[in-house]
């Protein structure tokens, strides 16, 4: 009897550890189109190179892909969507790789980064993830992120020709009255002093989602708080069981996000259209 439950332990234990396996390779393997790889490729001089660069959010495998939804579009097959974006970055991941995406000459770079700046602001915990992950020179702080990002930009312009474009934050959360939320706007307000001292493109994101968001007085949904579970049980709903981030979105009462740091198609779409104007358009 004991021989039998130890067997059916084991078994459990192997079925477990693969199913961790599986969900781990799946919401963390890197982008195929990524920089460094690019690099290598032989790519069509007739098309103009398209870079995201960023964190998760453009990551994509445990948010909406909107760098693989641009890519698909068929009023976009004239330009190459380079996804340089890695889970958990900070703005000063993006200073460590910044050549690498400047040896591509681009001839659009989209930044979208700084909700992981925010995130190591709140407490003690949050901090020691990242550093945990990226062995920080400080504790993150506004001061911090907007330094690091003035330093991006300036490479940016100094060393490559393309039509640089900000991208503001979506909200931390969908609680209204949350600090998260309200931190969320501070910070995008930085992004956009920024886009508008250096004469650069902008995309306002995060008034767009949280005008809405106020508008619809969302008060009746968890906010953002210190902890992984919620967005660990989204990335099993999605890989596990096939769920679509919007639904996943719908089962927890969320307009955006699906975790209340990542967002869904709806959020995705919205960002993604922004992003194909400026392209089209072709204005800053």
């Amino acid at each position: 009897m004991v021989k039998k439950i130890l067997i059916i332990l084991l078994c459990l234990i192997v079925v477990l550890g693969a199913v961790y396996g599986y969900v781990y390779y799946k919401a963390s393997k890197v982008p195929e189109n990524n920089a460094q790889a690019m690099l290598k490729a032989a790519l069509p001089h007739d098309k103009k190179i398209v870079v995201c660069f960023g964190d998760s959010l453009t990551h994509a495998t445990v948010s909406f892909d909107y760098v693989g939804f641009l890519a698909k579009d068929p009023d976009l097959q004239n330009y190459i969507f380079v996804n340089e974006g890695i889970n958990s970055r900070l703005v000063y991941n993006l200073l460590q790789v910044v050549d690498t995406v400047v040896a591509l000459k681009p001839h659009y770079v989209f930044v979208w980064i700084g909700t992981n700046d925010l995130k190591g602001s709140l407490n003690d915990k949050e901090y020691q993830r990242y550093n945990d992950l990226w062995n920080l020179p400080q504790k993150p702080t506004k001061e911090w992120f907007e330094q690091n990002y003035r330093q991006l930009v300036s490479i940016l312009k100094t060393k490559t020709d393309a039509k640089i474009v900000l991208i503001s934050l979506p909200p931390l959360g969908e609680n209204i009255d949350s600090l998260p939320f309200k931190l969320s706007m501070e910070y995008s307000a930085i992004i956009r002093d920024i886009a508008q001292k250096e004469k650069l493109g902008y995309i306002g994101l995060n008034e767009i989602l949280t005008r809405d968001l106020i508008r619809e007085g969302k008060r009746d949904v968890a906010p953002y708080t210190t902890g992984l579970w919620f967005m660990y049980s989204a990335i099993i709903q999605h890989y596990l069981f096939g769920r679509d981030w919007d639904t996943i979105s719908d089962s927890r009462g969320l307009t955006y996000m699906t975790d209340n740091i990542h967002i869904n198609g709806k959020a995705g779409r919205i960002l993604a259209a922004a992003i194909k104007e400026k392209l089209i358009s072709n204005k800053k």
